[in-house]
């Protein structure tokens, strides 16, 4: 496989990750309009566990690919054509981060009707925001 296919491949891998993560994270609005319940709540939990993991992934998938596109660019493996995808490619994934933060937002800004459940939702989404990994 050429060297810039790898480049391909774990963008790919990271767009299709990206998108699993996106729809996880819009069903669990479309059935959850705020925290009113314990289920709800554990759903919460539920959905942010596989977000959090799933940024670890993005992180591998998206992270190997700007190295792989550093170590093209500085090696000369990458050619003038493949260096502007490269950038395309990497302007493609951070308007894709861009676009879906509101969404992510919203999610961590449910109203919740049970005061017994707001300091757990708060810490909830507080880990979700600065802990790499749910320690909930």
């Amino acid at each position: 496989m050429d060297y810039f296919e790898w480049i391909l491949v774990m963008f790919t891998c990271g767009m299709v990750n990206f998108f699993i993560a996106l729809s996880s994270l819009k069903k669990f609005l479309a059935l959850t309009s705020g925290i009113d319940s314990l289920l709800n709540l554990e759903n919460l939990k539920e959905m942010v566990r596989k977000q959090m993991y799933q940024a670890l992934l993005a992180i591998i998938f998206f992270g190997g690919m700007g190295v792989l596109g550093c170590i093209g660019i500085i090696t000369g493996r990458l050619n003038s054509t493949q260096f502007v995808l490269f950038l395309v490619l990497n302007g493609i994934v951070w308007a894709a981060g861009k676009l879906t933060k509101p969404t992510e937002l919203r999610a961590q800004n449910l109203t919740v009707s049970d005061p017994n459940l707001s300091d757990e939702y708060k810490s909830v989404c507080r880990t979700w925001i600065r802990r790499p990994f749910p320690d909930f």
